[in-house]
């Protein structure tokens, strides 16, 4: 009994040994205070040592009243000089004429709202399929056919298949190609009256340096106006439309003579005479008002009443 004492305390002294001196930290069984680790200068952790040659940078203490950067000097963006206007306005040539300044078919037609009725009939091609109603019925023409184009109100065309024909349709006028028709016309004809007017320029300036045909007396008489006809005209007049001089302006389609009323022209006294004429223009012949300037028994010339413009 007592060699079993003997020997569980001699194991007994060595487990104890054992736990006090063998035992890791951590795991000790008997002597649990001596797992708590005490952290002394050997165990301290050590940051690692970095490798590289490069020297370590310095981080520059930072001011406390550091004044806030200077915010950069707004610059307003310069604006390029406007160019000067283009002037659209005619120039005059070597002989002084001046081309007219045409306004815009646009603005003729008050942004296609107003085409005179001397503007028809006229052909144009429709770019839709249209049915033309007839007493007895209708029938289609298709895109692209010519028509004849007869009225125009409220933006709306009257057509007819042609100008005999007593078939009707109505289209608005975007649906036929008529602006490109009197588009073309217009142009043809400011290139026809240009040269017209340039003519006309021409001829004056060869009449002014002519010499002077002889007249009697009393056609040079300032007080004495231009004779005048039994049916109103005024002789003197006619004979200066026909001989062709002014072109735009024909004898045959004045319906109305004026009085002849004293003026005064370049600094001189003159007769001036007004005439109710039908004129020729893209839109076919238009009623206008033309006056005609006499001094010293002599045409002086032909203007438009309401621009001054003088007339081919």
């Amino acid at each position: 009994m007592k060699a079993l004492f003997f020997t569980l305390l001699f194991f007994g002294a060595a487990f104890a040994a054992y736990d006090y001196f063998g035992a890791p930290v951590g795991e000790k069984i008997i002597f649990t205070d001596l797992n708590k680790v005490t952290v002394t200068e050997e165990t301290a952790y050590t940051a690692p040592t970095p490798t590289s040659d490069e020297p370590p940078r310095e981080i520059p203490p930072i001011p406390q009243d550091m004044p806030a950067p200077a915010k950069p000097a707004e610059t307003k963006p310069v604006a390029d000089a406007p160019p000067p206007p283009a002037s659209d306005e005619p120039r005059a040539d070597a002989s002084g004429f001046t081309p007219p300044k045409y306004d815009t078919l646009e603005t003729l037609t008050k942004g296609w709202t107003f085409i005179p009725a001397t503007a028809f009939p006229r052909p144009v091609r429709i770019h839709k399929m249209v049915p033309f109603k007839m007493s007895v019925g209708s029938s289609n023409m298709n895109a692209g056919a010519e028509v004849t184009a007869l009225a125009f109100s409220n933006g709306m065309l009257q057509l007819a298949p042609t100008a005999a024909s007593t078939a009707r349709a109505v289209v608005p006028v975007d649906d036929t190609d008529l602006k490109a028709v009197l588009q073309s016309g217009y142009e043809n004809w400011k290139t026809l009256r240009t040269a017209a007017l340039k003519r006309a320029h021409e001829r004056r300036l060869a009449n002014q340096s002519a010499a002077p045909a002889a007249t009697p007396a009393a056609a040079t008489d300032p007080a004495v106006p231009p004779e005048r006809a039994s049916d109103g005209s005024y002789p003197l007049l006619v004979a200066h439309l026909n001989s062709g001089e002014v072109t735009e302006v024909k004898a045959k389609n004045i319906h109305q003579w004026g009085t002849a009323e004293t003026m005064m022209f370049e600094g001189k006294p003159a007769w001036s005479i007004k005439v109710q004429v039908d004129v020729d223009t893209v839109f076919g012949k238009q009623p206008a008002e033309v006056q005609c300037i006499v001094a010293s028994g002599r045409v002086k010339g032909w203007f438009y009443t309401g621009s001054g413009e003088p007339v081919p």
